[in-house]
């Protein structure tokens, strides 16, 4: 049944169907919002050289950030993977993470997509699971140092908001906000027994792992938890003994690619900002916005991630300005991807479509 029409399954126009109308309700609640703004606040945008500049700015954190990706998903493959086939692999992934929700993050297509470009299935799991590794040492490394920086102000989320974004969606989101702490720390003690199944004691960890499927209370899941067990026994073969140069060298890359990725947001900030900023302190909200995105919604964050956004920045932003920001950072973010993704996959069908007959 797995062969049956994969292609499909994935890419089919019920399964875009639900993110593009979230988007399409999204998009038209923000343009409401600036609409029914006051107009001499949008008057006062002046789209002039430094404004430009700032959007090139926004584009190349964009291109940073998945040069990054394009580079991790090289070496981890062992650079079998060409360049261009990095970035048609990356580039449908980031689609993939568009019409999937934001938890999940298009991890099945990246599969998918991984497996039709030549990698086999026991790599191609690894390769899933070593990235989700890095990207959760990433964000433990960062947040803990922003926090290390900031202390208690990095949650602190009292200062008001005025025009369209005062109510209660915004006051909801910033009071999720400042318990995001919460979040860091299951990000952390996973990416902790993550690590340790990797690196220290992978016999112990998947022993354990089937030895809980056999549990009444978890034997529902018998078959995915011993399929996990033997995928981070499989992890542990590629990745365990690849030397400290190679680790470093991946997790860098993964910290460079989520600094662009936050980095984005305090350009344009910066562009449409009320005042003089601190750019570490909009830096590290960008990572309790992270926090909030995580968790289980809409496929790639589609409505959550514009109005948490909105709800975490205002402050920064010029009165009535935070929905036109939204809508160029989410731009950046989504929009770019998913017409990057409509542009490649038929090509990338057809060479998949060919390479099986």
């Amino acid at each position: 049944m797995e062969n049956q029409n994969p292609i499909s399954r994935f890419f089919s126009f019920k399964r875009l169907l639900l993110p593009i109308l979230i988007t399409a309700v999204t998009t038209y609640y923000l343009f409401h919002l600036l609409i029914n703004q006051d107009f001499d606040l949008l008057a006062d945008v002046t789209w002039n050289s430094s404004l430009m500049i700032l959007l090139l700015f926004a584009f190349l954190s964009v291109l940073v950030r998945d040069i990054a990706y394009i580079y991790r998903i090289w070496e981890l493959s062992d650079r079998k993977l060409s360049i261009w086939r990095c970035v048609q692999v990356i580039i449908l992934w980031e689609f993939g993470s568009a019409i999937t929700p934001a938890s999940v993050g298009g991890i099945s297509l990246a599969f998918f997509i991984l497996h039709k470009e030549g990698i086999k299935p026991g790599k191609a799991t690894s390769i899933l699971m070593f990235c989700t590794y890095l990207d959760n040492v990433a964000f433990i490394i960062v947040f803990s140092l922003l926090f290390g920086l900031l202390g208690g102000s990095m949650f602190d989320l009292s200062a008001i908001c005025f025009g369209a974004v005062n109510n209660g969606t915004t006051s909801a989101f910033r009071a999720v906000g400042g318990y995001v702490w919460i979040g860091f720390l299951v990000v952390a003690f996973f990416g902790t027994l993550l690590g340790f199944a990797i690196f220290i004691r992978p016999n112990y960890a998947a022993a354990f792992l089937r030895y809980l499927g056999k549990l009444r209370l978890l034997s529902k899941w018998d078959t995915e938890i011993n399929h996990i067990a033997d995928d981070l026994h499989q992890t542990s073969l590629n990745f365990k003994d690849r030397g400290f140069g190679f680790l470093f060298k991946v997790l860098v890359a993964t910290i460079i690619s989520w600094g662009a990725r936050y980095a984005l947001a305090n350009i344009l900030i910066t562009a449409f900002a009320a005042y003089d900023l601190d750019q570490l302190a909009i830096f590290a909200r960008q990572y309790v916005h992270r926090v909030i995105v995580m968790i289980p919604s809409t496929p790639g964050g589609s409505g959550i991630a514009e109005l948490s956004f909105m709800a975490l920045n205002c402050e920064f932003i010029k009165e009535g300005l935070s929905p036109l920001v939204a809508l160029i950072w989410r731009g950046f973010n989504f929009y770019f991807y998913i017409l990057l993704g409509v542009f490649i996959l038929p090509n990338w069908i057809n060479k998949v479509a060919n390479n099986q007959s």
